[in-house]
């Protein structure tokens, strides 16, 4: 990772440390007249280890918490699942050390 790209992945994360609120989710696809329809909003956290997540509610149903990581080294991109919430309820989801959140949101569960 050069220099550049390595002062933006830190600047990115610097924003979500902050609590910078990430975009919110458009509402998760079902069948038309489901109730599976789910409205999302996320905000960034930051763990006292130095990990990186967020918290996800939405609103709708019950869901789970999704986010998508990127290694800040590698820039390596995976998928952590969080805790399942009911409607209205919050589901945290943790990156692992080194890595920071670039999507979060909810899926009917």
């Amino acid at each position: 990772m050069n220099v550049r790209q390595r002062i933006a992945a830190t600047g990115a994360c610097l924003v979500l440390a902050a609590g910078g609120a990430l975009a919110s989710a458009p509402p998760a696809s079902a069948s038309s007249g489901s109730a599976d329809a789910l409205s999302c909003g996320a905000r960034g956290v930051r763990g006292s280890g130095g990990h990186y997540g967020s918290a996800i509610t939405c609103y709708g149903g019950s869901f789970t918490g999704v986010i998508d990581c990127r290694r800040f080294d590698t820039g390596y991109v995976y998928r952590h699942f969080g805790n399942r919430a009911p409607s209205g309820g919050t589901s945290t989801v943790w990156c692992d050390l080194n890595a920071g959140v670039i999507n979060a949101y909810g899926t009917p569960s």
